[in-house]
């Protein structure tokens, strides 16, 4: 991002601790604060696989979202995006397609505030902005995106570790909500902790999600090859058998294409 942000920053409230600039910290970034770094020392404690969760939900966002961008796709929704640690969204997109649109969405008002001041650096031209919607209210989020994406052309939606904040049943709602403001062609990436070792701290479902919950989000969509994937803690050492030192997989996730 090219700043590095300590507890001198103004305008940000850096002695109530933050669940999004804690992440940010789990994940490796700078953008978090003392009181931040004291909860993310709680979460680990509670939720043990906290940090494993993010980071391979964030490595299988960015690629999925680079391929993307190289395949054609120019507009990028996150919503419920949190801070912009890397490897970030825009990042991923704008190296292999200068010029795309990203559209951050949180329903923080202090994340939005955080997240456009880490994003300053970039030039003026660059096509990245950072709004605040709630993923409860999608009527509403898909209105507040139409000044800043054509929804009329395909673009790409982003649902990275969010739908477990919902219940169930209002997440599948909710998300076809979204969906069906897409135009045809677009996409739709979705990951989500496994079961109750993939849960989060923001997680409903006392038990975690599963592959059939993933499925039911992404009705009606082309789910891209290989489907829903159970994503792995660690990659396999080098020259060990197939299934040999393989961990159970922590995240699930899929990307899907509207027809």
């Amino acid at each position: 991002m090219g700043r590095v942000y300590d507890d001198t920053v103004q305008a940000v409230d850096t002695s109530s601790p933050s669940l999004a600039r804690a992440y940010d910290y789990l994940l490796g970034g700078r953008a978090n604060f003392t009181a931040d770094r004291a909860l993310a020392g709680r979460l680990r404690a509670l939720y043990p696989a906290t940090s494993q969760v993010l980071s391979v939900s964030r490595a299988f966002l960015a690629s999925s979202v680079a391929d993307l961008a190289r395949a054609g796709i120019d507009q990028f929704i996150d919503v419920g995006c949190g801070l912009p640690t890397r490897p970030a969204v825009h990042e991923a997109v704008l190296r292999a397609r200068p010029g795309a649109r990203v559209v951050y969405v949180d329903r923080d008002p202090a994340v939005v505030s955080h997240a456009t001041a880490l994003l300053s650096p970039l030039p003026p031209a660059a096509q990245v902005r950072v709004i605040a919607a709630d993923l409860a209210e999608p009527e509403a989020l898909s209105w507040s995106l139409r000044p800043l994406v054509d929804l009329g052309r395909p673009s790409c939606l982003i649902l990275a570790l969010v739908v477990q904040a919902l219940e169930p049943g209002l997440a599948t709602a909710v998300v076809g909500v979204l969906i069906r403001a897409l135009a045809p062609g677009s996409h739709v990436i979705v990951t989500c902790g496994l079961g109750a070792e993939g849960r989060l701290p923001d997680a409903m479902s006392g038990s975690g999600l599963t592959a059939p919950d993933l499925s039911a989000f992404l009705a009606g969509l082309d789910i891209a090859p290989p489907g829903v994937e159970q994503l792995p803690r660690l990659q396999r050492s080098p020259g060990a058998r197939p299934g040999q030192g393989d961990q159970p997989g922590l995240v699930l996730g899929a990307v899907g294409r509207k027809p």
